[in-house]
């Protein structure tokens, strides 16, 4: 059976436990929530153990099989411009829908009271995170490209600064002897490929993970919670949905000359770990095995473009921050 097949039996499966055990259920001490915690934390702490050496090796590769010249200067405009282009489309999605559903009002009355997301306490602490921004935090972004540390910024998960310096390293290394450069090259391509196949290793036990994950995300939240919220909910995954099979495969045709459908197909193992991970740098490894392997692009683009993606185009962060803003605001404020 094909591993997409193996994970979507695995989260329906999980969907199902999850609702029929609740969190007290186990033998004697020993709950069956605390062995689905257990798989599911091993599975994604798998995944993030090698996400760095994976991201590191991946930049550097792509760098040196680009060239540090102007096929990389071009291959990273492109590349910019179109997560740009895509993050701008999820939040235009975002706004359309949730303005046509109006998921801020329940009942007539502003889903903010009914929620209990207006209390003083929660509102004092959102307006804490925006109070006192001005034009320095964008400069600040710009410092956290650079770190001080490289070891401390990988230990963080600090991705923007370890990228910077991925590419930096890529680029450099290139203006050294040739002798030198091949050596490192050499170095970095066995450390990408050490990667993949830890990667292929961990993905045999990804149904167990995702189970473990869903199951325990079911058994601790329930349904009970998501009939006040069913229409945001809904507006949400709506735009998301239309995003990803409409916009995005738009996309996909105008721009690339590829069928969506076979691409969505040769994706569809990364896009089921990220819907039961819920993070798109623990999913790399997975998506970049889709993309090389399924979808036969070469480890010369997959290998700059996807750790970039992975970090900077947050397409459904953006459109769900945007709905989540426009329901929290409603009715009062309309845009």
């Amino acid at each position: 059976m094909k591993l997409h097949w193996q994970i979507l039996i695995a989260i329906l499966l999980a969907v199902v436990v999850g609702a029929l055990v609740e969190p007290h259920h186990g033998i004697g001490q020993f709950t069956f929530i605390a062995l689905f915690d257990f798989l599911g934390s091993l599975f994604l702490n798998a995944l993030k153990m090698i996400v760095v050496p994976l991201i590191v090796s991946s930049i550097i590769c792509g760098v040196a099989s680009a060239g540090a010249g102007e096929n990389l200067g071009r291959m990273g405009a492109k590349t910019i411009s179109l997560y740009l282009l895509s993050t701008l489309f999820a939040i235009l999605m975002g706004l359309f829908l949730v303005n046509l559903t109006k998921p801020g009002l329940i009942d007539g009355r502003p889903a903010g009271d009914e929620l209990n997301l207006s209390s003083p306490d929660q509102l004092a602490a959102g307006l804490s995170k925006i109070e006192g921004r001005d034009a320095g935090d964008i400069a600040d972004i710009f410092l956290r490209m650079v770190p001080t540390n490289i070891v401390e910024a990988a230990a963080t998960d600090d991705m923007l600064g370890i990228i910077v310096f991925a590419l930096l390293f890529g680029i450099f290394m290139l203006r050294i002897s040739a002798q030198h450069a091949q050596t490192l090259k050499s170095f970095w391509q066995g450390v990408f490929e050490v990667m993949m196949a830890i990667t292929l290793f961990v993905m045999r036990f990804a149904p167990l993970g995702v189970f473990g994950l869903v199951a325990k995300t079911i058994m601790t939240t329930g349904f009970a919670a998501f009939a006040p919220m069913a229409v945001f909910f809904f507006t949400v995954a709506a735009a998301l949905l239309l995003h990803t099979f409409i916009t995005l495969a738009l996309m996909l045709r105008v721009l690339a000359g590829v069928n969506p459908l076979l691409h969505y197909r040769a994706m569809v193992p990364a896009m089921l770990t990220a819907f039961s991970t819920a993070s798109s740098s623990a999913t790399l490894p997975v998506t970049i095995e889709c993309l090389e392997k399924n979808a036969r692009v070469s480890n010369r683009t997959s290998s700059f473009v996807l750790p970039l993606g992975a970090t900077i185009n947050m397409d459904g962060t953006a459109l769900y921050e945007c709905a989540a803003a426009i329901f929290i605001a409603q009715p009062t404020a309309w845009i």
